[in-house]
């Protein structure tokens, strides 16, 4: 049954994924990186863009599906791994049929699956870590471990290259190693897994040894925010439930169990232990956060397979039941993903921003004619105008023309485009969608208006408007402002 309920989800995301989903700035960006492929980027870790160069290389397969094919793959994967962590905790049949159903019904888990952004990847990782370490506390006295802690490094290094946040996991098992097995630290085990994950991320090393750490000095730009609130240190908990299992929630009216008459073994108790010590942690760790800053929701995932295994292990529902309940949690997503299909408009459309951005591109294309380079105001505009651009090529290659960066501007962070240093030459010509530009007009030649494109949503509703300018005769003097915010 288990493997039936896995493969239907899969089956949804993929047709969801194709019909009503629009392409994420994100999916957007990672892939037009294929048109200089390095061995990190500004933002993020290699990871994704090099699934991309895979995928991409399929050309038989529609351009879309070799955007999200990797994340489809995670998705799945993930999955399974989930399934083999509640064999290592002692989950009986029942108690891992639930945690299969809340896995492929959540909502916000169900999305991630649809979408090829790095989130998908650090659930993959994630647990694929937390497989290992479980395995390693698994084995019996006296086994030999160091496989297994090679592939917990393999698992954190190789995260790493899609998410830094990664890292929390080895973090959040820590106290439970102090505290519980600290001989741990003296066995030749964690040192090995610590050298094949330094091994894994060298490609991210050596990008930022060259760029002066640039994407470690972004990821930092997270930690602090000026959005201060007591609130934000709990605020993020509702909205994790609430979008990791709704309906499930409802089981707390009749009862979790608060005890289990099922038998568990020394080796299942102990990792259970751990997820408990992991999952605590991470609480902790996020409501100190908070205190300094917001707390988005992404950066919870860590929390979102042991809240799983809580309540599949802990609810008195039955595996049919529990089905119900994700199949309305389905049912709702779609709307909420779509809520076109019945007969709500744009203000209920939580995804109107990303929506439409393929036909503002093409009508902008045809106003504008041939052209090498596109530029814009916003590095999310900049990613949808680079990947929906009519181009007659194929793969990876559709992506090398036209190029293009975001105007540069001192009160903007630094994105990945700017490394291109597309401005930094002169340009017969160049094409400028957004506002009307004065720093770029005056190194124009001439700059003129084409006319207007418009973000168009399903209900005829138009949610914004752009103007496209053309530039004739681009000089990059005077030197445009030193961007030092990452």
């Amino acid at each position: 049954m288990r493997l039936y309920i896995l493969l239907l989800g899969f089956i949804g995301i993929v047709v969801l994924s194709l019909a009503v989903v629009p392409v994420h700035f994100d999916e957007a960006q990672y892939s037009t990186w294929l048109a200089n492929p390095g061995l990190s980027y500004q933002t993020k870790g290699p990871w994704v863009t090099a699934t991309q160069m895979v995928t991409h290389a399929l050309e038989f397969l529609p351009k879309l599906f070799q955007v999200r094919l990797p994340a489809w793959i995670a998705w799945l994967f993930s999955g399974v791994l989930l399934i083999w962590l509640g064999r290592l905790a002692g989950f009986d049949q029942d108690a891992s049929s639930r945690l299969l159903i809340l896995y492929v019904t959540s909502p916000l888990l169900f999305v991630m699956g649809m979408v090829h952004t790095t989130d998908i990847w650090l659930f993959f990782f994630m647990m694929l870590a937390l497989c290992a370490f479980a395995s390693i506390i698994h084995c019996r006295p006296n086994q030999q471990t160091e496989l297994w802690w090679l592939l917990f490094g393999a698992a954190l290094g190789l995260g790493a290259l899609a998410k830094l946040s990664i890292a929390l996991i080895p973090l959040s098992i820590l106290p439970w190693i102090i505290v519980r097995s600290p001989s741990i630290i003296f066995t030749p085990g964690p040192y090995l897994g610590a050298l094949l994950c330094l091994f894994a991320m060298t490609p991210w090393i050596l990008w930022n040894v060259e760029h002066d750490f640039a994407h470690l000095a972004h990821e930092f730009g997270h930690v602090y925010s000026s959005n201060h609130s007591l609130l934000h240190a709990v605020d993020w908990i509702p909205a994790l439930l609430l979008s990791a299992l709704p309906i499930a929630l409802l089981s707390v009216l009749g009862g979790l169990k608060l005890k289990s008459d099922e038998f568990a073994s020394d080796r299942e108790e102990a990792v259970r232990d751990m997820l408990r010590f992991s999952f605590c942690a991470l609480v902790v760790l996020f409501i100190v956060k908070g205190l300094f800053g917001e707390v988005l929701l992404n950066w919870a995932l860590p929390l979102i397979p042991v809240l799983l295994m809580i309540f599949g292990r802990r609810m008195r529902w039955s595996v049919l039941g529990t089905l119900a309940a994700g199949l309305v949690q389905l049912a709702l997503l779609f709307v909420l993903i779509y809520p076109y299909a019945v007969g709500l408009g744009m203000k209920h459309d939580p995804f109107q921003k990303i929506r439409g951005w393929d036909r503002v591109m093409a009508e902008a294309a045809e106003l504008a004619g041939t052209t090498d380079v596109v530029t814009t105001d916003h590095y999310s505009i900049q990613a949808w105008a680079l990947f929906h651009w009519p181009s007659d090529l194929t793969g990876s290659d559709r992506y090398a023309s036209p190029t293009g960066q975001v105007i540069p501007d001192k009160a903007r962070r630094q994105n990945q485009y700017d490394n291109w240093d597309v401005l930094d030459s002169p340009k017969t010509s160049l094409v400028h969608i957004g506002r009307y530009s004065e720093d770029l007009a005056t190194r124009c030649s001439v700059f003129k208006d084409l006319g207007g494109v418009s973000q168009v949503m399903p209900d005829g509703t138009v949610r914004s408007s752009l103007t496209v300018f053309r530039c004739d005769g681009f000089s990059p003097q005077p030197a445009w402002p030193k961007m030092d915010q990452y």
